[in-house]
């Protein structure tokens, strides 16, 4: 038998008891904080991106409500043109996308020639956060 086949009983000393105990507690705290840090991340992360998103649906729609003819803004009256409001939104839309650093899609245009209205709606994904932005921008007449 070598000497490292004999089991020696082991000694526990005063100073050596709750040693595991403070040990998990501390791992405990540990990993709790951690997750508390990556939480407050993940919601701060959602939060600007929630604003992005509005903040780019708004400027898309604004875009697209400029395509009101001049012509008949002459005449005092409002006509968009369709096909160009839905042009200038999905530019700007993305412009706005890569400027925020952010992977967006326009969702939905909808541009409503009798209410003079143009909404946009955008999706904006981060990993496995996604979130919607709407924007809605009515055309007026100057006074």
């Amino acid at each position: 038998m070598s000497p490292l086949d004999v089991e020696t009983p082991v000694e526990v000393t005063e100073r050596e008891r709750g040693s595991s105990t403070v040990a998990v507690i501390a791992i405990l705290f540990g990993a709790t904080f951690l997750g508390l840090v990556w939480l407050a991340r993940d919601v701060d992360r959602a939060r600007s991106n929630e604003g992005a998103a509005e903040a780019i649906a708004f400027q898309s729609a604004r875009a697209g409500a400029q395509a009101a003819t001049a012509s008949a803004l002459r005449g005092g009256e409002v006509v968009i043109d369709v096909a160009v409001a839905a042009s200038s939104a999905r530019a700007t839309a993305a412009q706005l996308f890569a400027s925020y650093g952010v992977d967006g899609t326009v969702t939905a245009i909808d541009v409503d020639v009798g209410q003079r209205r143009v909404r946009v709606d955008v999706r904006i994904v981060d990993g496995s956060l996604e979130v919607n932005g709407t924007g809605i921008v009515t055309v007026e007449e100057a006074p």
